[in-house]
């Protein structure tokens, strides 16, 4: 049974939703990229309410961060979950289906890194393959990544590629520059998203988060308008198109909120706990 209910102050009714697909960083947690009390308790909550919440991250499926997030018991463990910005998709029995980069398009987006001067990182299953450690390697690794791995030529890793990272300092390099420069090179073949205002992701053509919400609720017999969704980066949007309400974080960038139909505050003042209790918890636990 689909319940309604009706938000006057939106002068709309909001979807009660069966699932709930949340992004992590910058979303779920906060600056310290960590789940905080408050956050624990809603998660808590909703399972309470009956919302199943999936993880939808950009992150792999390993390494320190899932210490400080997965654990959480209302996140059971990530199962099911989207990871990878959806190139990894965790169903509800643990099964595990991945979708690779072509290796050609491994192969020159990396050597359009090596062309600009900016640090590339190949996500490689449950690992991070990095050349050399620099600053920018270590930024990543300070927010929990998966583990990293140097290797002496990421050119001999083509082959087993799910996303690669290229990052790059800010202070030398615009973003927005790097990004076209890098969709002449390889958008024909594939896609790229941004999570991090420091780093640009290239992931297979037409995988996203919101095609892995689908495989999933697919397999449950879920309508997407029984579904909700809460994000902040570029590699939100989708999903937060796809799903029958999308909430966008106000730290997040500005092409989430504008497919939004919901902005909460910022992951610093527990926008998300703020959302869920604002459009869900109230009205069950009243």
């Amino acid at each position: 049974m689909v319940f309604m209910l009706l938000l006057p102050h939106l002068a709309s009714c909001v979807l009660l939703p069966r699932v709930l697909f949340a992004d992590c960083d910058g979303t779920m947690l906060g600056p310290d990229h960590r789940l905080s009390d408050r956050t624990r308790n809603t998660l808590q909550r909703l399972a309470r309410a009956g919302v199943a919440v999936v993880p939808a991250t950009g992150r792999a499926a390993a390494g320190p961060w899932t210490a400080h997030v997965l654990t959480e018991p209302s996140l059971k463990g990530g199962v099911p979950g989207i990871f990878m910005n959806g190139g990894m998709i965790v169903d509800s029995a643990g099964g595990v289906s991945s979708t690779l980069l072509p290796a050609e398009v491994a192969a020159a987006t990396l050597a359009f890194a090596r062309g600009e001067g900016v640090t590339t990182a190949f996500y490689c299953g449950k690992e991070v393959l990095v050349e050399t450690p620099n600053e920018l390697t270590a930024k990543l690794a300070a927010v929990g990544d998966a583990p990293h791995r140097t290797i002496e030529d990421l050119s001999s890793a083509v082959e087993s590629v799910g996303k690669v990272l290229l990052l790059f300092d800010e202070t030398k390099l615009d973003g927005e520059t790097l990004r076209h420069s890098l969709e002449r090179a390889v958008a024909a073949t594939a896609d790229i998203t941004q999570a991090l205002s420091w780093g640009l992701e290239v992931v297979p053509s037409g995988v996203n988060k919101a095609t892995a919400a689908r495989l999933l609720l697919d397999a449950w017999g879920i309508s997407s308008e029984d579904a909700m969704a809460i994000g902040d980066g570029v590699n939100d949007v989708e999903l937060l198109s796809f799903v029958g309400y999308g909430i966008a974080m106000g730290n997040g960038a500005k092409q989430a909120k504008l497919v939004a139909q919901y902005v909460a505050p910022s992951n610093s003042d527990e926008g998300f706990s703020i959302a869920m209790e604002e459009l869900i918890l109230a009205h069950l636990e009243s």
